[in-house]
C-alpha cells in the first residue's frame, strides 16, 4: 500500500473555501479503482494548515488517480491558494 501525505500551508482565510472544494473531489477519489481511503485535515493549532492523506493500492493507480480532470481542476483551484508543500510518499504492507 502507498499513502501519499500532503501538508499544506494555505494563505489565511481560504481553509472554509478549500474544503468544499475538496469535498467532491474525495468523493470521486475514494470511487477509483485502486483507492483505498483519501481523507483530508485541518490542524487545530493552525488554521492554515491541512493535511492530506492519500492512500492507494499501488504507486500507478495514484498515478491513474493525478490524471483524473477533477483532480486538475481541484490543483488549479488549490494552487493560487497555497503557500507551501510538503508531499511524502510511505509505502507499507
Amino acid at each position: 500500500m502507498y499513502k501519499f501525505i500532503v501538508t499544506l500551508q494555505i494563505k489565511p482565510g481560504t481553509l472554509g473555501s478549500i474544503i468544499e472544494a475538496a469535498k467532491p473531489c474525495q468523493a470521486a477519489t475514494r470511487a477509483e479503482p485502486g483507492c483505498i481511503s483519501y481523507n483530508f485535515y485541518a490542524s487545530i493549532d493552525d488554521p492554515e494548515s491541512m493535511v492530506f492523506v492519500e492512500c492507494f493500492e499501488s504507486e500507478q493507480a495514484h498515478k491513474e488517480h493525478g490524471e483524473n480532470q477533477y483532480v486538475k481542476d481541484f490543483l488549479e483551484f488549490l494552487h493560487p491558494l497555497v503557500v507551501s508543500t510538503k508531499f511524502e510518499i510511505i509505502i507499507t504492507d
